[in-house]
């Protein structure tokens, strides 16, 4: 078996994902989701910088289900091009930093960016050797959220742009082997409530942005189709029988 290496401290991380279900499916637990006009965002397999995805946020008369654009643009920022810097806000410093700060600290600027896996790259030792996709989920298959904010910013038209993050945390245990980072994962619906919980202030939000449990997590090797964001689809979850794996010994 080829052996290979984790991903460190400042590379990128969760900067593809899934949300397969089907509108139906996903509003099984996301009634909101039901309202939403048009296709777009459901039943995706590889979920891109920039995409529209959908998300749930505090609105006037409770949840309610949007499309951001993934990759958050700050209201004061002059173009587009910072959007592919800040696909992901570090939970440790996201009160620190400019783009994040005050976001974090309002209910109504945090966003439940709705999802039921994400992708990592497993790298080899040899610099030539191509990656492994690993698809992360659920042990049991459920969709989740991811803990995100989101602002509005406006084109130079004044036409209002909708964009966010996904907030990361340490790895745990399962997905420490690939990359020392992952996704804040909100796994049930107590944990959903609390994130839009105006009530809650920025002191009490920290336990909500712990690493996942490991014992909920599982990871399968994916196919490398994923590897372009123009493929799609559920084979993209499935490695083919004759692809060989490259994998740390450490991960099955």
């Amino acid at each position: 078996m080829t052996t290979a290496r984790r991903r460190s401290v400042g590379s990128a991380v969760c900067g593809r994902y899934t949300n397969s279900p089907t509108r139906a499916q996903l509003a099984g637990a996301f009634p909101q989701v039901a309202a939403l006009a048009g296709d777009v965002g459901f039943e995706r397999f590889n979920i891109a910088p920039t995409d529209e995805v959908i998300a749930l946020r505090a609105g006037h008369d409770g949840c309610e289900a949007t499309r951001l654009h993934w990759g958050l643009i700050p209201h004061w920022a002059g173009d587009r091009r910072i959007a592919s810097r800040l696909l992901n806000a570090r939970s440790e410093t996201v009160t620190s930093k400019p783009a994040f700060r005050e976001l974090v600290q309002r209910a109504a600027s945090r966003c439940l960016v709705l999802a039921d896996g994400y992708y990592e790259w497993l790298r080899p030792e040899s610099p030539r050797a191509p990656r492994q996709p690993m698809h992360y989920a659920l042990t049991d298959g459920r969709p989740f959220a991811f803990a995100g904010l989101w602002t509005t910013w406006r084109d130079p038209a004044g036409t209002p742009v909708h964009t966010c993050t996904i907030l990361t945390t340490a790895a745990n245990a399962i997905a420490a082997p690939v990359h020392d980072r992952m996704p804040v994962i909100l796994a049930d619906a107590a944990r959903w409530a609390a994130w839009l919980d105006p009530a809650l202030d920025g002191d009490e939000i920290w336990p909500l942005l712990a690493p996942l449990p490991d014992e909920l997590l599982r990871v399968a090797p994916a196919n490398p189709l994923v590897n372009s964001v123009r493929n799609e689809g559920p084979q993209l979850l499935e490695l083919p029988a004759d692809e060989p794996m490259l994998a740390a010994p450490t991960l099955f």
